[in-house]
């Protein structure tokens, strides 16, 4: 199993780094560049379908490990359907390698995550039960019919949260490589060879990937690869947290995808927060508030790395400092699969907690002083989002840039 696993990441490394240097030419033949300007930190175009690379590496390194042990592909040998997977990985790709190219509407996007979600859900990828944090037992609460909107919910977030903060060099690329080892760590543990050998896949193509991703990029993820990459670490992070004892089974995946949660969570807010402020000088606020929903999906600069380097930070110094946090988060998701104890388990999670909350304070002050000096001057935030006084709000992207 040692071997296959190294040969399957080589191979998935290789292809990725191999493909990326090709893909940078064919993005600029096709015109599928990130153009600077506005909040985006780059000053050049860039090439924005990284994702190509990605995921060609990841088939690549499953079609290997597959070819040899034989197993991944033969159903009753495995205890899901892996080709199902496959295949609504594969939709997801080419979903947003589409609105790289094109430009799709969000809500088209959103139909097709919850179409692929509900499908890798019958494939048997499911959330089944959940810890009993009030159970000094540590018994489990069985979500019976639950099981598939919380699983539908739980992939369409992950998926849309990795999307969001693929803001800088190498930022999501390398998050997701990090929350890939462990979860791939604790598959292993687990004895669940299907998770281990996605991971190893995945990890493989990221590493090879992230040499031209890394500050100053040469390629970007875009929603190909943000999407694509969301999807997979939604489903096997899940997927590999179902065998965990049932004391940290809800813990684990929160804490592996601790960051993206962490910021999408807070531009949900920071943007609903915006939006009804706005909607209180609206006549018929209810009806305007309801067709102005839109604004929750426009692109700010507010997410957490924007504040990092507004501390002062470079570039490659915020991205390496969110490294550390994520480092942190999955670390502490690894430990508690080995812990038995109830209070050490919420000992080692409060201590992140506790410094994660530091680090939103600090941010948080400075968005405050950020928002009084905006006031004095008179200044109109120019990241705000947008509003339409006549009902009809914005499509943006979904790029975070």
């Amino acid at each position: 199993m040692t071997y296959l696993g190294i040969v399957s990441m080589i191979v998935a490394m290789g292809v990725a780094s191999i493909l990326t240097p090709w893909v940078i030419r064919l993005a600029e033949r096709l015109g599928a560049m990130d153009r600077p300007g506005g909040r985006k930190t780059h000053v050049m175009p860039m090439p924005r379908i990284g994702g190509v690379a990605v995921f060609a590496g990841f088939v690549a390194g499953m079609a290997t490990a597959s070819f040899l042990s034989g197993v991944l592909l033969d159903p009753p040998r495995v205890e899901v359907f892996w080709p199902g997977f496959v295949i609504a990985a594969t939709v997801m790709f080419l979903v947003g390698l589409v609105d790289d190219l094109t430009d799709l509407s969000y809500r088209i996007k959103f139909v097709a995550q919850f179409v692929c979600a509900g499908y890798v859900w019958f494939c048997g990828f499911r959330i089944e039960i959940l810890t009993n944090l009030g159970n000094p037992l540590g018994q489990a609460i069985d979500l019976g019919w639950l099981s598939l909107p919380i699983t539908v919910l739980w992939i369409v977030g992950i998926t849309n949260a990795v999307n969001l903060i693929d803001g800088l060099d190498g930022l999501a690329a390398g998050t997701a490589l990090i929350t890939t080892i462990a979860v791939g760590l604790i598959g292993f543990r687990m004895n669940s060879l299907g998770v281990t050998a996605a991971c190893v896949a995945l990890a493989g193509s990221l590493i090879g990937f992230l040499r031209y991703n890394f500050n100053p990029a040469r390629i970007f993820l875009g929603d190909s690869g943000s999407m694509f990459l969301g999807f997979v670490l939604a489903v096997i992070s899940a997927r590999g947290s179902q065998k965990l004892p049932t004391t940290v089974i809800v813990l684990v995946p929160l804490l592996l995808l601790a960051l993206p949660l962490l910021d999408t969570s807070m531009a949900v807010a920071r943007r609903l927060y915006w939006l009804t402020a706005h909607t209180r000088t609206k006549p018929q606020r209810l009806r305007y508030l309801v067709r102005n929903l839109d604004a929750l999906f426009s692109p700010d600069r507010d997410h957490i790395h924007h504040r990092l380097m507004d501390l002062g930070l470079s570039h490659r110094a915020a991205v390496l400092a969110l490294y550390g946090v994520g480092l942190a988060s999955a670390s502490v998701a690894f430990v508690l699969t080995f812990v038995k104890s109830r209070e050490i388990g919420f000992l080692l999670l409060g201590i992140l907690v506790g410094s994660m909350a530091a680090l939103l304070a600090v941010l948080y002050l400075r968005m405050r002083r950020t928002a009084d000096v905006s006031q004095t001057d008179g200044a109109v935030r120019p990241d705000a989002p947008a509003v339409d006084p006549g009902f009809a709000a914005p499509e943006p992207r979904a790029h975070s840039r």
